[in-house]
């Protein structure tokens, strides 16, 4: 099953820090072919340290409708179909599949783990209690 999480509004808000490349004035603006290619937001994402980068995914995991506690581990996978990817790892459910579609946009793909219920009739008793 393949969920597309549209995280634009959380990555945007995080990346608008990160600040805007103009082009220098003069000199040689002549960009290598294969560079024209390449998605802005990859080099957007690459300046985010590994806490924003792990606020990303996580809000791309949320907004596709998944549970992620906590991502533990995440790891850059080769490209697909010329896309960037990673396997997000989350301590209660699992591993995600995070895929960099074109404008910013993250499809998620994963198995839906089920999410934790506590029994019926469980009773949470304040911290210090017995």
């Amino acid at each position: 099953m393949m969920r597309t999480g549209l995280a634009l509004v959380a990555l945007g808000a995080m990346l608008a820090g990160c600040g805007g490349g103009g082009t220098p004035s003069g000199g040689n603006n002549a960009a290598p072919a294969a560079a024209a290619t390449v998605d802005p937001m990859e080099a957007k994402i690459d300046a985010l340290n590994d806490g924003q980068r792990k606020t990303a995914f996580f809000r791309a995991i949320y907004d596709a409708d998944y549970q992620c506690d906590e991502i533990t581990k995440v790891t850059e996978r080769p490209r697909d179909n010329g896309k960037r990817a990673w396997l997000v790892t989350c301590s209660d459910t699992g591993d995600y599949y995070v895929t960099l579609q074109p404008g910013g946009i993250f499809t998620v793909s994963g198995t839906p783990q089920t999410k934790t219920r506590m029994p019926k009739g469980t009773k949470i008793l304040p911290p210090g209690t017995k």
